[in-house]
């Protein structure tokens, strides 16, 4: 994997020397970097730090089995495939989420009269319970791509 030697990159490109594996490693490298945007900062507290932590193997965790679903380094087209359902999937997630977020923190709002300023463990447990839905749809999509593609 190259980090900065974007002549190095381009040879092996033109020479087609990456593997899916190799893929595999960028995507992921990209994906932390995405995840890392929600950085705590000096007011944080604990369960924002476990929120990257969490956000973070999701990501990797969730790419890599995709990947391996995919055949892993025999493969076809995994990051067209990956990237796509991805997207699709998390359009889908985004808009169930949105009322669902909506009506049970205005719940919440009703029950205890105040609003948090920090993020509370429910947050957290709220914050995993979609991002667990949405990697298991993206797997349930990826295996039947794989599997319509054994097929034919």
């Amino acid at each position: 994997m190259y980090f900065w030697n974007i002549w190095a990159l381009k040879s092996d490109l033109r020479a087609n020397l990456l593997t899916p594996r190799c893929d595999l490693k960028y995507l992921i490298a990209i994906l932390i970097l995405m995840s890392l945007r929600n950085t705590p900062t000096e007011t944080s507290n604990s369960y924002d730090y476990l929120s990257l932590l969490f956000d973070v193997l999701m990501v990797v965790v969730g790419t890599w089995y995709c990947f391996k679903i995919n055949d892993g380094n025999n493969g076809k087209d995994f990051l067209r495939r990956y990237l796509s359902i991805c997207w699709v999937v998390g359009v889908r997630v985004l808009v169930c989420t949105v009322p669902i977020s909506v009506s049970v923190y205005s719940l919440v709002y009703i029950a205890r009269g105040e609003v948090f300023e920090g993020t509370t463990l429910f947050d957290l447990l709220f914050t995993l319970l979609f991002s667990g839905v949405y990697y298991w749809r993206v797997i349930v999509q990826m295996k039947d791509v794989q599997n319509l593609g054994m097929r034919e």
